[in-house]
C-alpha cells in the first residue's frame, strides 16, 4: 500500500520477532533492521504493531527500543542488560537488583498506560493439558496409525507385484486407498517405515 493511498479497510496486524537483537542489532546493519526501525517509528498509524523478544536488550538497536510503548522485563543477570533496562524504563535501583532473582512468572511491566514500571506476578493456569503425551509424539503416533491401517488392508495380498495393482485395488477399502497412485504412494511409504521390504527383479 502506498503512503497516502486511501483504502476502505486495512486490517491491523502484529509482527513478532524472537531473538530480535539478531534482526535489529545495535552498531551494524542487517537487511531487516531498516524495516523494523520504520515499523517501530511509523507502523502504529498504519495499524502495524511490533512484538520484540530478546534476552539481550543491550544488543538491540536503540532507535527501536526508544519507540517501544510497553516493555516486559523478566529475569536477567547480565550487568550490561540491567543497565540498559534502567535507561529504557523508570525501574528503581532496588527493583534492578531484584532482576537476577526473579522467579518464573515474575515480571516488571513498563508502560505509558500505567505511568510507571510496576511489578506483576503472572499466575499459573489452573487448567490441565488435554495431552497425555508430547503433542508432537502424539501427532507422529496418529500418522503411524494411518499407515498401520493401510498395512492391514494389503497384508493379506503380500507379496505384491506391479501387475497386481488393479486386482488389489478392487479388493481393498477404497476409503483408505482410492486409486493406483494412492496404492503406489502407500507402498513406498510402508517401505520407508519398515512395514514391508521392496525387492527389484530383473
Amino acid at each position: 500500500m502506498q503512503r497516502g493511498e486511501q483504502k476502505d479497510f486495512f486490517p491491523p496486524f502484529i509482527i513478532a520477532f524472537d531473538e530480535s537483537h539478531n534482526f535489529a542489532p545495535k552498531g551494524y546493519d542487517t537487511p531487516s533492521k531498516s524495516i523494523i526501525k520504520e515499523i517501530a517509528q511509523e507502523g502504529r498509524k498504519y495499524g502495524v504493531f511490533l512484538i520484540l523478544a530478546t534476552q539481550r536488550p543491550t544488543l538491540l538497536d536503540e532507535t527501536v527500543t526508544a519507540q517501544l510503548n510497553t516493555k516486559l522485563v523478566f529475569r536477567t543477570v547480565r550487568a550490561s542488560d540491567i543497565a540498559t533496562i534502567k535507561e529504557e524504563t523508570d525501574i528503581t535501583n532496588e527493583e534492578a537488583k531484584r532482576l537476577p532473582y526473579l522467579r518464573s512468572g515474575d515480571v516488571f511491566i513498563s508502560s505509558a498506560l500505567f505511568g510507571r514500571t510496576v511489578p506483576v506476578r503472572i499466575r499459573l493456569s489452573h487448567t490441565t493439558t488435554s495431552h497425555t503425551q508430547n503433542p508432537f509424539d502424539e501427532l507422529l503416533s496418529f500418522r503411524d496409525k494411518k499407515y498401520e491401517e493401510v498395512y492391514q488392508e494389503i497384508e493379506k495380498y503380500l507379496p505384491i507385484y506391479s501387475t497386481d495393482y488393479l486386482n488389489i485395488l478392487s479388493k481393498v477399502n477404497r476409503e483408505k486407498i482410492k486409486d493406483i497412485e494412492d496404492l503406489k504412494f502407500y507402498l513406498d511409504e510402508l517401505t520407508k517405515r519398515g512395514f514391508i521390504t521392496k525387492t527389484v527383479h530383473f
